[in-house]
């Protein structure tokens, strides 16, 4: 961790992703995460020079929305929401993938390799179509009460799951293959031959060298669910659920009813190719930097990781020469 706090792509990345958390929690904590609207302009004899929505230039920083509302302060209170969001998926399919990986390819080789090729088969079958089949019913209104037969929170603890049971089974078959190729090292086998347990092995030999590699795939795994919540955006399945509304054009919209990220994205998708455009592509243009600098921070870790391997090669190939000198010279003398 030392060495990668002091790598500069690492420390970028992470510092861009911890000063927008932070900046949004704050903001939430100190303002009630009240949006600023902006309204008609005029000059001093009452003639209206501008109207919402407004442009960047006209508005800054970031203009406003079809509703008049400062964009800058929605992205800025859907951070928590879109990056945590992230965060927490990642970090319980990472936990509970590791965990079942490295116990089934430990303990029960056979039956991995069994199931091996219907893990792959995730591989292959795009994630958010089938996150798209199995939300489709409760993230969209369904006429009862407030337009949903589920409360917000029930709506997101099964989006929640579902998003994390799909990436489950990549995330297990990529750790196991990561066991299995430290697995086939000689040092591995002079352990066992030793009598050393599974557990042992484990703690004592395999983690030093899965410990950066997870993190890495951690890393990973944050930037995926990124993607596939601006994925289910784009088809309007918005985090929380969707509501039908009239926007200002009189025309019927699905609205978000959280800030996140990827929902900006869905419900302003439609302004992408108008005059408007600034309202879908402020949102786009978060979600690229934050998955940027996600993408920094792998980089800085890979580098750090190579350099360490260097290095430790570089400690061997000394070792064994150290070895090899004496043994020569033995031989000469009995020459």
């Amino acid at each position: 961790m030392k060495a990668m706090v002091k790598n500069k792509r690492f420390l970028i990345g992470g510092s861009f992703i911890i000063l927008i958390v932070i900046s949004s929690l704050v903001y939430s904590i100190v303002f009630d995460n009240h949006i600023p609207v902006a309204s008609i302009t005029t000059d001093e004899n009452g003639t209206i020079t501008g109207k919402p929505p407004y442009a960047p230039w006209e508005h800054p920083p970031f203009g406003t929305d079809h509703v008049s509302r400062d964009l800058f302060f929605i992205l800025l209170i859907g951070a928590k929401y879109t990056l945590g969001l992230a965060f927490g998926i990642a970090l319980i399919r990472f936990i509970f993938s590791s965990v079942a990986g490295i116990f089934l390819q430990l303990y029960f080789p056979s039956f991995l390799q069994k199931g091996k090729s219907w893990f792959e088969g995730f591989y292959y079958f795009p994630a958010s179509i089938l996150a798209y089949l199995c939300l489709f019913f409760i993230l969209r209104e369904d006429g009862y009460g407030d337009g949903f037969s589920t409360t917000f929170t029930e709506r997101v603890i099964f989006e929640m799951i579902v998003l994390i049971v799909i990436g489950i089974p990549i995330i297990l078959l990529n750790v196991s293959k990561e066991v299995a190729i430290l697995q086939r090292k000689e040092f591995i086998d002079s352990v066992k031959v030793l009598g050393g347990s599974r557990w042992h092995l484990l703690k004592v030999h395999l983690m030093p060298y899965l410990r950066p590699q997870l993190f890495l795939l951690f890393v990973r795994e944050v930037i995926l669910v990124l993607l596939l919540l601006a994925h289910l955006g784009i088809l309007n399945l918005l985090f929380g659920g969707a509501q039908l509304k009239t926007d200002m054009f009189d025309k019927a919209a699905y609205v978000s009813l959280s800030s996140e990220w990827s929902g900006l994205i869905g419900t302003n998708f439609r302004f992408l190719y108008t005059s408007y455009y600034w309202i879908p592509l402020v949102p786009i243009l978060c979600f690229t930097l934050a998955i940027l600098a996600f993408k920094l921070m792998v980089e800085g870790m890979e580098s750090v990781l190579e350099t360490q391997q260097i290095e430790r090669n570089r400690v061997d190939e000394k070792g064994e020469r150290s070895v090899d000198v004496p043994r020569k010279k033995e031989a000469f003398d009995s020459l």
